[in-house]
């Protein structure tokens, strides 16, 4: 099985970003609620890449790639789309969750993707926009 996948920029990617996930991860000895947790993670990073840096463009592609270790799961995603901008990463890391309006269209994916994964990081450079998740396995 492919350790990378290589979608659309179109919401209707998120099924089978989500399918292929679940296969990654089933052979991991991971609880339910860990799994969903990385799912819900995923697939608001994929939906921030692609509204936000690719503007649903179908025509345009993104690529997420898989890895385990000992630790954990990393998932680093890599779009060639606008940069995203590190001065919203950094106010939603400081923000408190219950300060975001549960009716705000935009804004509630990056703070559950902060909730639930133990790190996110976005580097931009060389007209490419590289995003890793990564959740660590509890010890």
């Amino acid at each position: 099985m492919s350790s990378e996948i290589v979608l659309p920029a179109a919401l209707t990617s998120l099924t089978p970003l989500a399918e292929w996930l679940a296969q990654k991860l089933a052979p991991l000895p991971v609880t339910d609620e860990w799994r969903f947790s990385l799912d819900l993670a995923a697939c608001e990073t994929a939906t921030n890449i692609i509204r936000h840096a690719l503007h649903e463009d179908a025509g345009r592609r993104f690529v997420v790639a898989f890895s385990a270790t000992g630790r954990g799961v990393t998932l680093c995603f890599t779009d060639e789309g606008d940069p995203f901008p590190a001065a919203r990463l950094k106010a939603a890391r400081t923000e408190c969750f219950t300060d975001t309006d549960p009716l705000m269209e935009n804004g509630r994916g990056l703070k559950l993707i902060l909730m639930y994964a133990d790190v996110f990081k976005v580097e931009n450079g060389a007209g490419k926009n590289v995003t890793t998740l990564e959740k660590w396995f509890s010890t």
